[in-house]
């Protein structure tokens, strides 16, 4: 998750070629949640960044990750994890592809964090088995669902609490989750949104859910998915600079890229 006191410059707008090193396995924190059980969801891949930085993502394809802008525009070379629980180890049923050149939104704003939703193209197809599998994304039909009150679920390998500037040695070694419920748009935009200097970080693009009882996503959790009922409604985007305040969590609404997803990639969406 980006904190709003630690931005980054402007995206690029075309598919950035990448080094496809792959990088030697990581060594050795989401909050309030619990350990996944090992390969209990499937479609979540880590991203070893710059052979440092890590971030979240999403198996949409067996050529495709999503994941957040805000991961993509500092990556030079990445290796996608497939199959991990715990990203320290290399378990048997992990598949570690290289990407091969990544998507970042065209109108992706770095002070706003708008748009924040990125792909990466493997440099070769993932081998789906019962511990890689595809993420569901919404039906169009679903595209403008609000999801106010019901209960979803947050995945990574996130910060039990925050550090500036997490490197893969801050992030839990196993998957976790965390259950949260999604809040209106208005009371998260109350929060977050400067109305007076038009800073608007919360919009029909994003997708909130609260923080009661130090409940979220934090660093380290950036680009994985918010599920609901097995869909990915989101994409963890960005927070406060302290995880651990009960503030919201902000997350880009996936139903309002559908068409872009569909439009970079080889996904087909019904």
């Amino acid at each position: 998750m980006m904190m709003l006191s630690n931005l980054k410059e402007s995206a690029a707008t075309k598919w950035v070629s990448l080094s496809q090193h792959v990088s030697p396995s990581p060594s050795n924190r989401i909050i309030g949640g619990d350990e996944a059980t090992p390969h209990e969801f499937p479609f979540m891949v880590g991203l070893l960044i710059n052979g440092n930085a890590f971030c979240g993502g999403t198996l949409i394809s067996e050529n495709y990750v999503l994941t957040a802008a805000h991961c993509g525009v500092v990556i030079s070379r990445v290796t996608v994890i497939l199959g991990a629980h715990n990203v320290s180890a290399e378990e048997d049923t992990q598949n570690r592809i290289a990407g091969a050149s990544v998507l970042v939104h065209e109108e992706y704003n770095s002070t706003s964090f708008q748009n924040d939703v990125a792909l990466i193209k493997l440099s070769e197809p993932a081998t789906l088995n019962e511990n890689i599998q595809l993420a569901k994304l919404p039906a169009r039909a679903d595209a403008d669902e609000k999801y106010v009150d019901d209960t979803t679920t947050g995945i990574g390998w996130g910060l039990f609490e925050d550090v500036f500037q997490p490197t893969i040695n801050d992030i839990s070694s196993t998957l976790r989750y965390v259950n949260v419920s999604v809040l209106l748009l208005s009371d998260c935009g109350e929060y977050y949104n400067d109305y007076v200097n038009n800073m608007l970080f919360v919009t029909e693009n994003n997708v909130c859910t609260s923080g009661y009882k130090n409940r979220g996503t934090c660093n380290g959790d950036s680009g994985g998915p918010l599920i609901h009922d097995g869909t990915q409604i989101g994409i963890v985007s960005i927070g406060t600079q302290l995880c651990e305040v009960c503030s919201p969590s902000i997350y880009t609404n996936v139903g309002r890229y559908l068409d872009w997803i569909e439009d970079n990639s080889d996904v087909v969406i019904s």
